[in-house]
C-alpha cells in the first residue's frame, strides 16, 4: 500500500484551479474534492439568500471538505484557500492542512489580478455564489493583495502559469513536476 498524498491546488479565485487540479487529479488516479462543489451542494439542498447565508454555507462547505479529506486516503484539494498571511480572513482555512497525512505537495496556478479579474467576471458558477455582487475595481484591489503573498506554503512546491489558456503541454508538463515532488517527498519520509 502506498502512503496518502495530497495536492492542494491554490492561487487566485478564477486562475485555472478547476482545470489543473481535475487534470493532476486524473493523471494521478486521485479523487478530487473541490470545495464549490461542496458549496454548490448546499445551495441545491438548502437553498440560496443573502451574503451572510453564502458565507454559513461557505463555513459549512469548508468543514464537509476537511472531514472527507482527512478521511480519504489522499485527493487533489482545489478551494480558494486563505493564505495564512492574509490580513483578510476570506477563502478555506488552511491551519488542518499540514496534519494531512502523507507527502503533501502544493500546485499553485499563477496568472496576473487582472487576467483572474476578467476571467471570474465573465464566468457562469451557481447563483448561490453571488458573483454578480463583485466590481472589477474591487476584484483587482483584492487579487492584487492576494496574488502578493504567493503560496500557501503547505508542501512541495510546483508553480503552473495559467496566465494563457491552459493546453495539453502545460498540464503535462504540471502533472510531471507533482509526480517527481512526490517521488521527492516519498524518499524524503524514508
Amino acid at each position: 500500500m502506498t502512503a496518502p498524498r495530497f495536492i492542494i491546488v491554490s492561487g487566485l479565485p478564477a486562475s485555472g484551479k478547476s482545470t489543473v487540479a481535475s487534470a493532476v487529479a486524473g493523471a494521478l488516479d486521485l479523487p478530487l474534492l473541490d470545495k464549490d462543489a461542496f458549496l454548490e451542494a448546499l445551495f441545491d439542498s438548502q437553498g440560496t439568500g443573502d451574503a451572510a447565508w453564502r458565507r454559513a454555507l461557505s463555513h459549512a462547505a469548508d468543514e464537509a471538505l476537511r472531514r472527507e479529506a482527512e478521511t480519504s486516503g489522499g485527493a487533489v484539494l482545489v478551494s480558494w484557500w486563505r493564505h495564512p498571511l492574509s490580513p483578510v480572513a476570506t477563502g478555506t482555512p488552511t491551519h488542518w492542512l499540514a496534519h494531512l497525512p502523507g507527502s503533501i505537495i502544493e500546485v499553485h496556478c499563477r496568472c496576473s489580478p487582472a487576467t483572474a479579474a476578467q476571467r471570474f467576471l465573465a464566468r457562469q458558477r451557481h447563483a448561490g455564489h453571488l458573483d454578480g455582487r463583485w466590481q472589477h475595481d474591487e476584484l483587482i484591489a483584492s487579487f492584487d493583495l492576494h496574488a502578493a503573498l504567493g503560496a500557501l506554503a503547505v508542501g512541495q512546491l510546483v508553480g503552473i502559469d495559467t496566465e494563457a489558456a491552459l493546453s495539453a503541454g502545460p498540464l503535462s508538463r504540471c502533472v510531471a513536476a507533482v509526480r517527481a515532488a512526490a517521488v521527492i517527498s516519498a524518499y524524503s519520509a524514508n
